[in-house]
């Protein structure tokens, strides 16, 4: 990591400080231009801290769980950027192993008025915001690592005092990768993001309520705070050559997704596993077996994917 960079700790964003960064002036561009500025000023190659931390039990007898700490170096890519869609993926490069790993992506929309939310239980279902509700907003979707879906939100960039910022609405989400295996005690997040373009890259702050969908009880309140720092001295050559080899299947698997969501009904839910596998296994070991060509591999994954999926009156029932 930087050894000069200065860092900004959980307590600060539980104060609800925000890190100022000069954009363009608003006289100088217009506010859907700052705002496509401020989306594409997340794509770059980064040191990353993540930070988790229980602050507030909410449950009676419930015992806060100790922070979750980690580092990273991670490549965001710019898989697209057209004028009203912005998707950006992310790709770690883990040193100590000397490995890939195919991380989130974030796709961005403007004036968009339809949102896949959680809706528990590995369902999603569809939402229409009115045309005012949507004006001027845009959407953040949030896609797992097999690029299927997680979460998405909607609310505005602000520019003001040299700060770049978006806050979207409080949304339900799934478990996060690093508890979904460990906890059984809760299943949804209801959490707020927050994304602010900093001098040194950006930050990601998080406001989760860990809930139990069945009751609607709360557990606790947990602070995210994950810091984006520009970096040149990470060698990211091989996720580099990751992307370039597999950039194309990525896109194509996608595509599918996207086919499932929009081309389908109110609601989509998946299954857990097929044949004792979890999707992530099946949609990577695609691309881990020699001598598929696209084609191929797009099949593969296609059929994949409809095995998992569970469509609408199905999906209430599951």
């Amino acid at each position: 990591m930087q050894p000069n960079r200065t860092t900004r700790t959980i307590a600060a964003a539980l104060a609800g400080l925000a890190v100022a960064a000069p954009l363009a002036r608003a006289d100088e561009k217009s506010k859907y231009e700052q705002d496509r500025e401020a989306i594409l000023a997340m794509a770059g190659e980064f040191e990353v801290d993540f930070q988790f931390m229980e602050s507030i039990a909410i449950k009676g007898g419930y015992k806060l769980k100790k922070p979750y700490l980690e580092d990273a170096a991670e490549v965001v890519f710019v898989v697209e950027d057209s004028p009203e869609r912005i998707v950006m993926q992310h790709v770690l490069w883990v040193e100590t192993h000397d490995r890939v790993v195919k991380h989130w992506k974030q796709e961005w929309r403007y004036e968009d008025r339809v949102l896949y939310e959680f809706a528990g239980d590995n369902t999603w279902e569809r939402r229409e915001l009115s045309e005012a509700e949507a004006r001027g907003t845009w959407t953040q979707k949030v896609w797992q690592v097999d690029d299927s879906p997680r979460y998405e939100s909607y609310g505005r960039w602000v520019h003001e005092g040299g700060m770049s910022s978006w806050q979207g609405e409080m949304t339900r989400r799934p478990l996060p990768r690093r508890e979904y295996t460990k906890r059984k005690d809760y299943d949804t997040f209801m959490a707020v993001n927050r994304h602010t373009i900093t001098p040194d890259g950006w930050v990601h702050e998080q406001d989760n309520y860990k809930r139990v969908s069945a009751t609607g009880e709360v557990l606790c309140r947990e602070v995210g705070l994950n810091q984006y720092f520009r970096t040149s001295e990470v060698d990211f050559g091989e996720v580099k050559k990751y992307w370039t080899t597999h950039s194309k299947y990525w896109t194509e698997v996608s595509a599918l997704w996207e086919k499932e969501l929009e081309g389908g009904g109110p609601r989509m839910a998946l299954r857990n596993e097929v044949e004792g596998k979890p999707l992530f296994r099946h949609l990577f070991g695609v691309i881990k077996t020699e001598g598929l060509d696209l084609d191929t591999q797009v099949a593969q994954a296609e059929s994949v994917i409809a095995k998992f999926v569970i469509r609408n009156e199905q999906a209430s029932a599951k």
